[in-house]
């Protein structure tokens, strides 16, 4: 009877400790993802502007010289720069943040789309978002506050 006691509790006490760091995860996860909206909702002043692209992969050139697009935020607006001057889109004026199913470095390709008056225009770029950095989730909060009817998919670490 002890034998089989212990069998069972031996069975449990594993499953608990495989389970234990999943169970961390997820809560780390869910942590990261609620202070991201608790920032946007209170208002709390974004510092400007807060970079959201990894290492881009598209090459534009510059003044005669090859250069990298990157792209930003702050509370009021969506930064794309090209070269020394970045081109300003209202949070607003974003229609879509989605994830499409390209994978560049284990990372997942976001696009978003905006509209302006020459119509509707859309880049793509893997975010920079990680356990420490929590800069593109703010940069959905806020989207989602300043245009409420725009499409704005979940993001996590792993995508």
């Amino acid at each position: 009877m002890a034998s089989a006691l212990e069998g069972v509790l031996k069975t449990v006490g594993f499953i608990v400790l495989a389970a234990l760091p999943l169970v961390i995860l997820w809560f780390i996860l869910r942590r990261m993802s609620a202070t991201a909206r608790s920032t946007v909702k209170t208002g709390l002043r974004l510092h400007p502007p807060r970079r959201i692209s990894g290492t881009s992969m598209t090459l534009v050139m510059v003044d005669g010289k090859e250069d990298r697009e990157h792209y930003f935020f702050d509370a009021e607006s969506f930064y794309l720069r090209r070269g020394p001057v970045p081109t300003a889109v209202p949070l607003s004026q974003i229609t879509s943040v989605t994830r499409t199913s390209d994978v560049i470095y284990g990372r997942y390709v976001w696009q978003v789309c905006f509209s302006k008056a020459s119509g509707r225009k859309c880049v793509t770029f893997t975010n920079n978002l990680t356990l420490f950095n929590r800069d593109f989730l703010l940069f959905l909060e806020a989207v989602r506050k300043a245009n409420p009817l725009a499409t704005v998919e979940r993001a996590g670490v792993l995508f």
